[in-house]
């Protein structure tokens, strides 16, 4: 017990950034196995995830399962913490940033998308100082291909009274380069956008990290 109750101790008295990220775990799981204290297990789900809390994020419910003693109701506990840390990073972008005004503000705002199990299409939708005034998935395809017409992309953003916006998709492979095919239907989708006086300010393909197709159509 005074193992187990150590971490919580310790934040009440020096406060949650004083203790190591696997306390913090421990602290989420609450309590140990017969065999292990919950230290213990807090640090073999950390180092089997590469000491990395972004890895972590992605763990499904299976890979968890696979750490002996850690059942459903911590596996919730622990996926649920890491959801809420996602958003929170999406709401601090929301509000702390002036506007999406590079590739990688693009890839913090839609982190979430990382973890999709198949292509989906989203669309950002701009006011005239790039302020995000909305947001919407208007596509989603197979494991690897997805199908987006210009239309689906301008309806909602004409209805919004949006001046830009930013296509953004995911690869699951998490290789973020993009095809041809995505390369083509961003230049289709830039030249419709002209025609209604909706700027297209970058598609950016997410994975383990971000590619943005605008930058190298300016190169």
């Amino acid at each position: 017990m005074p193992l187990e109750n150590g971490p919580r101790e310790r934040l009440l008295k020096e406060g949650p950034q004083s203790l190591g990220t696997e306390e913090l775990i421990a602290i989420l799981l609450r309590t140990g196995t017969k065999n292990k204290d919950v230290l213990t297990v807090a640090k073999e789900i950390y180092e089997r995830h590469g000491k990395s809390l972004y890895k972590l994020s992605r763990a499904t419910i299976q890979d968890l399962k696979k750490v002996k003693g850690l059942g459903m109701v911590k596996i919730v506990t622990l996926l649920a913490a890491l959801e809420i840390a996602k958003r929170l990073v999406k709401e601090e972008i929301r509000n702390t940033e002036k506007s999406l005004s590079s590739p990688e503000h693009v890839f913090q705002y839609c982190l979430d998308m990382q973890n999709l199990p198949q292509e989906v299409v989203r669309v950002i939708f701009l006011d005239s100082k790039l302020k995000i005034i909305g947001s919407s998935d208007i596509s989603k395809g197979t494991l690897t291909t997805s199908i987006v017409h210009p239309r689906d992309v301008f309806r909602e953003a004409i209805l919004r009274n949006a001046h830009g916006v930013i296509i953004v998709h995911n690869h699951p492979s998490g290789d973020p380069t993009p095809s041809e095919d995505d390369v083509e239907i961003t230049k289709r989708i830039i030249e419709a956008g002209k025609l209604l006086g909706i700027t297209v300010h970058d598609h950016v393909v997410i994975g383990n990290t971000y590619y943005s197709i605008m930058q190298r159509l300016r190169q």
